[in-house]
């Protein structure tokens, strides 16, 4: 009997040692260095906050000469939140973007603030009543609360800032600018405004674009625009977006 404890015993150390072993030989998965430049670079952080900056400098000199209510239009994943922990996350987990997960993630909240928009929007705020600070996000409908509740978190929300969210693939960005220039949809009962500026990661928070091979043919005509730094205010996003596929 103590002969057959004895080797029970064996066995489970043998087996536990083997598991243990197996477990310490997995290799650790490294971050990707497009995910590391946004949460580790100085880089990242002296962009963001320079186009900022950059950004109120005009925003606030457009202000003076612009007539009536205006607007502050701005994209929210990687231009108001950074959602660089989510691909860290999917990454350990050897995992790509699925709507499950990305659920998840938006009702956790804990998106963290861009460097430099919390300043930038209360410098926008100050100017008036004038000013408003509309986000437009291809975030889902179903989202709003959670993102609202996340841009609370990082003080990011004031009453009488909009957000957008999409209610269907076929509600595009563009047709949300519309409703803020003609106060009508979701934006009825609001005033007119003039959008003084547009802030995104992708093209297509500035474009009207119809899949990836509109964003092809809009690519040239882009990289002339002359809004950019006067209208059009880009943040980098290494991690993902249109320009994955586009331009192969």
């Amino acid at each position: 009997m103590k002969s057959k404890i004895n080797s029970s015993v064996l066995i489970l150390f043998v087996l536990s040692f083997m598991l243990t072993s197996c477990y310490e030989k997995s290799p650790k998965k490294e971050t990707p260095k497009e995910v590391r430049w946004v949460t580790e670079s100085v880089e990242y952080i002296g962009i963001c906050k320079q186009t900022y900056a950059m950004a109120w400098d005009r925003v606030r000199s457009t202000a003076e000469s612009t007539n009536g209510p205006w607007a502050v239009v701005l994209d929210v994943d990687e231009t108001v939140l950074n959602n660089a922990q989510y691909e860290i996350e999917l990454h350990q987990k050897g995992e790509t973007f699925s709507s499950q997960s990305w659920t998840a993630w938006v009702e956790r909240r804990d998106a963290t603030a861009i460097p430099g928009v919390k300043q930038f929007l209360d410098n926008v705020r100050s100017l008036g009543e004038n000013a408003f600070v509309v986000f437009i996000t291809n975030r889902d409908a179903h989202h709003e609360k959670a993102t609202i509740d996340n841009l609370i978190k990082e003080q990011l929300w004031h009453d009488g800032d909009v957000i957008l969210c999409r209610k269907e693939k076929s509600d595009t960005k563009q047709i949300r600018r519309n409703e803020i220039i003609e106060a009508s949809g979701r934006c009825a009962g609001l005033p007119k405004k003039q959008i003084i500026a547009l802030f995104g990661d992708n093209l297509k928070d500035f474009y009207e674009v119809d899949g990836t091979a509109g964003l092809t043919k809009i690519k040239d005509a882009a990289m002339q625009d002359s809004r950019w730094g006067t209208k059009f205010f880009v943040l980098p996003n290494p991690m993902y977006g249109s320009w994955v596929d586009a331009y192969k």
